[in-house]
């Protein structure tokens, strides 16, 4: 299944660096990762046709990008989060990763920030509570 949305240009609203790649999410939930030294488009990040990926972080403490996804498949309910070692991606193996925070229910109204100055990833679960989780 492809969402529709995810096939028509949006507008970019996040941009997110590192190290010799550059991503970029577009507000349809499409995120694309580029190398700064040949400008050209390494892969896309949705590792599902119906992943919308709603935020990113850089995690340079071992060098992987985190991302925060929602997805059709339970109507856009709960926060997924994967890591994905920035080697992989400059491979265009996104599929690489690894699912994050799989014990915690992250379903909407919940959220998930990361807090890269004191090192821990604030989540929020309207069913549970706030925890902080050092990365």
């Amino acid at each position: 299944m492809v969402l529709p949305f995810l096939r028509k240009r949006s507008k970019i609203i996040e941009i997110v660096a590192a190290r010799d790649i550059v991503f970029a999410l577009a507000q349809s939930g499409v995120c694309a990762a580029f190398s700064r030294e040949t400008n050209q488009r390494i892969c896309f990040l949705n590792v599902t046709p119906d992943e919308v990926i709603r935020s990113l972080f850089y995690n340079k403490n071992n060098d992987s990008l985190i991302t925060v996804s929602v997805y059709a498949s339970d109507n856009f309910s709960s926060l997924k989060c994967r890591s994905t070692r920035i080697e992989y991606i400059r491979r265009g193996k996104p599929d690489a990763g690894f699912a994050l925070f799989e014990s915690e229910s992250l379903k909407w109204p919940g959220f998930v920030e990361f807090d890269d100055v004191n090192g821990k990833v604030l989540t929020y679960s309207a069913h549970d509570r706030f925890i902080g989780i050092p990365f």
